[in-house]
């Protein structure tokens, strides 16, 4: 069997990224046409379908899933081996790409403003963060390295926790006229809820005001941590959130934690690294720069809890 080019595996795996021809034909700057026929000649040449429209919908059929994880894998070791046979050559090594997908409060809170000290550290790496949900569930797209809420397992994968396992209520001192409150103070004030799974109400308040569980629909509800932790600044209400994404806020006044108590969270905000991922070793380089700058953050957290808060389970 003719292996397929790169050309037309790098083609298959935008359009199964973008879920569009149109997309993926401007990412690669080609034309429409030209991404279609190259996707049809790969169908073609497998003897398949991988890819089937529904209305305006494009999505991968069961055999472009399957074939789309060893496509990117393929794709990835023909780039590192052309990365290692320039430098056994002695030539210029393009810069390694590291892909990673965050969510975007990950990323705008922790990732990005602790990058210039991995560009002083790793100059010739090159990162392109794409910003998802923290709970999505990735399957067209294949990254080196995922940011992901839960406990920490997932199939064909291995997962190394990060931080988020300390959250707490949290507000805006001008919301209070103060930095203290009590739980019957706290529950007259609005209440600002999370989308998303973990970091919520309920798991809260099973372990601080058991006979206390705001609803959904008692307050304002926001995507994610990236629109509800400027909404908490502003004042529009209290929430839960995890402390490594507030610690910035809560060590400089912005925010406070009212009550005093933390709870341990069965959540975690873990590196997700797929198996099978390509540029090893420029992942591994991230890893080793990300790894300590997440332990140095938890010594800061656990610094702000020793200076006088509980500590829930």
């Amino acid at each position: 069997m003719n292996i397929p080019s790169v050309p037309v595996l790098r083609a298959f795996i935008e359009v199964a990224r973008c879920n569009s021809f149109t997309r993926a034909a401007d990412t690669l700057c080609l034309t429409q046409s030209a991404v279609s026929k190259q996707v049809q000649a790969l169908e073609e040449q497998l003897g398949c379908r991988l890819f089937v429209r529904s209305g305006k919908l494009l999505a991968l059929t069961p055999a472009g899933h399957a074939y789309l994880a060893h496509a990117s894998d393929a794709l990835a070791m023909l780039q590192d081996g052309m990365a290692i046979a320039q430098e056994v050559a002695g030539e210029k090594t393009p810069a390694a790409a590291v892909e990673i997908s965050a969510s975007p409060a990950f990323a705008s809170y922790w990732l990005i403003p602790r990058l210039p000290g991995f560009r002083e550290r790793a100059p010739g790496t090159r990162l392109v963060v794409r910003p998802r949900l923290p709970d999505f569930s990735p399957v067209t797209e294949r990254f080196d390295l995922e940011v992901r809420v839960g406990a920490g397992r997932w199939p064909d994968a291995r997962a190394i926790r990060l931080l988020g396992r300390e959250m707490a209520l949290v507000a805006s001192p001008d919301l209070l006229g103060d930095t203290r409150a009590t739980l019957r103070q706290i529950q007259a004030l609005p209440v600002l809820h999370r989308a998303q799974r973990g970091y919520d109400w309920k798991e809260w308040s099973a372990s601080v005001a058991p006979a206390w569980t705001p609803r959904v629909g008692s307050g304002l509800l926001f995507e994610g941590f990236s629109v509800l932790i400027p909404a908490v600044v502003a004042g529009l209400g209290v929430a839960i959130c995890p402390l490594f994404l507030v610690l910035d806020q809560l060590e400089s006044g912005r925010l406070v934690r009212p009550l005093g108590e933390c709870v341990r969270t069965r959540h975690a905000y873990h590196a997700v690294l797929p198996t099978g991922a390509g540029h090893g070793a420029a992942r591994e380089r991230f890893l080793d720069w990300m790894l300590p700058e997440a332990e140095a953050t938890q010594m800061r957290i656990q610094k702000h809890l020793d200076s006088g808060y509980s500590m829930a389970e």
